[in-house]
């Protein structure tokens, strides 16, 4: 576990000031709730961004942000396979055509495979930075910006990461983050939308909150017009309450000090593999958030031997928070999936049936995930968990390599 190792006393005040306001709402209630708008003020200045919505979920951020750049029947959103389900409801709920490409050995989205898959329908691309790793943002940015194609981040894995001096979700369009129970941090459900857009805030605005752009979001807006209640917009109820909003508030204040422990204990393990003859480590980036420790091994067998080893030693073994290749699993079958087979559609949305790509249009993706083993880091390791780690892993190497 990660932030929800380190729940306490804080968050309990936090909550403790939401129950004595009698104000679970964020917008109006007896007292005077205002934990939900705190955190967001506090996420524009910790990443430097002029807008940031709290939500009900990393899920909820995720439609929010398709809403907000207009997503909709007729266009393409490509995502890397390997990815997890709510990206892909995201596009597919907004009637748009969910493309899935390979993913590189950084088992982020491949810059090679995302332009191959570019058509001239692309609308979006959703980029994943998983397990706190940061994708090429360099290259996927150049190859977005060349055929004018939106940058959605997906930072549910990756709050506060880096790449090369810039926060994740930073660099894009527009990005989001997840407070579920296994993310960097959490208040058990939550999520955040954040931007520099104005025009892609408000929109998220309203989609989060059933059309409306309520006083505490109009007040910050520039352009009022974009505010006016005379435009109609379809939305959800997307919105974060101020319990939600308490808890996450203590949690965003250990932020800073989580990544610094993760990142210590991540280094020290990296070391070690990166002397290795026979084992390497995930292509690393300074501002990971080191939460992981991804281990490659030449081949799935050998990993899957790897990891029963490290099982059989004591080491708990998986990632903190899990995606896999959805392409072809339940509920995303790709193989015959059409749009009568998604709910509430039916038969006939936008006009015509749209099958989705098949399975082996991303034939890396498995073979790369597949070699990998996983050792999540906890920001309460200490050195000796640290050290017992390394004991483990080396008694590991030398059973399979000799």
């Amino acid at each position: 576990m990660l932030g929800a190792s380190l729940i306490g006393e804080e968050e309990l005040k936090e909550l403790e000031d939401v129950v004595s306001q009698k104000s679970p709402f964020r917008f109006y209630g007896i007292g005077d709730p205002r934990k939900v708008r705190e955190f967001e003020k506090m996420v524009n200045s910790y990443f430097s961004v002029k807008y940031s919505l709290a939500v009900s979920s990393g899920s909820a951020a995720l439609f929010c942000a398709t809403a907000a750049l207009g997503v909709g029947p007729g266009d393409e959103v490509i995502m890397p396979a390997f990815s997890w389900y709510s990206d892909f409801n995201s596009i597919a709920a907004m009637g748009a055509l969910p493309v899935f490409a390979d993913i590189d050995e950084s088992l982020n989205l491949d810059p090679k495979d995302f332009e191959k898959k570019i058509t001239s329908s692309t609308k979006a691309v959703i980029v994943i930075h998983y397990q706190g790793g940061p994708a090429k943002m360099d290259e996927i940015l150049a190859i977005a910006r060349k055929h004018n194609i939106k940058v959605i981040e997906d930072c549910a894995q990756a709050f506060g990461g880096q790449y090369k001096g810039k926060f994740l979700g930073t660099m894009g369009d527009i990005a989001i983050a997840s407070f579920q129970n296994n993310k960097i941090i959490t208040c058990g459900e939550g999520g955040i939308l954040y931007t520099n857009n104005e025009e892609y805030f408000v929109r998220a605005v309203r989609y989060h909150d059933l059309g409306f752009v309520r006083p505490a979001f109009s007040e910050q807006i520039e352009n009022k017009e974009l505010a006016a209640e005379d435009i109609s917009f379809v939305g959800s109820q997307f919105r974060m309450s101020e319990l939600q909003g308490a808890f996450i508030l203590a949690q965003f204040r250990k932020l800073p000090k989580l990544l610094e422990e993760c990142r210590k204990k991540h280094r020290k393990l990296r070391e070690l593999i990166e002397n290795s003859k026979f084992l390497s480590v995930r292509p690393h980036f300074e501002g990971d958030c080191g939460i992981t420790l991804f281990i490659k091994l030449p081949s799935k067998e050998e990993a899957d031997n790897f990891s029963k080893l490290l099982e059989d030693g004591g080491v708990p073994v998986g990632p903190t928070s899990f995606c896999t290749n959805i392409a072809g699993k339940y509920p995303v079958s790709t193989k015959k999936m059409v749009h009568d087979d998604i709910p509430p559609f039916g038969k006939g949305f936008a006009g015509e049936k749209i099958t989705y790509a098949p399975v082996d249009d991303c034939p890396n993706t498995n073979p790369i995930a597949d070699s990998y083993v996983a050792i999540g880091i906890g920001p309460l390791y200490t050195d000796e968990n640290i050290d017992y780690i390394i004991k483990v892993i080396g008694e590991a190497e030398k059973k399979i390599f000799g």
